[in-house]
């Protein structure tokens, strides 16, 4: 298991606030991605397991937990946008 440090703790709370992504029909930040991950390599921080992943799934898929469909994950900053527009 990985030491979490305070400047991993800042860097995480800092890419929580600005580096989220979004579902583009809902806005929901409940994004899942189907991936593989290392079941052994893995962090808990402040109780959540954060794994290793070793490869990306070749058809990037994405689900919205709220939607519950398939969707295309895109930055805040352009969900906000494209609702402004």
């Amino acid at each position: 298991m990985l030491k979490l440090t305070k400047q991993m703790k800042a860097d995480i709370r800092k890419l929580r606030e600005q580096d989220i992504i979004v579902c583009e029909a809902c806005g929901s930040d409940k994004i899942s991605e189907k991936m593989w991950v290392d079941s052994n390599s893995f962090i808990s921080i402040d109780g959540e397991a954060y794994y290793k992943y070793n490869e990306m799934n070749d058809g990037e898929e994405y689900w919205c937990n709220k939607c519950y469909e398939e969707t295309l994950p895109i930055h805040i900053s352009e969900y906000e946008g494209d609702k402004d527009a």
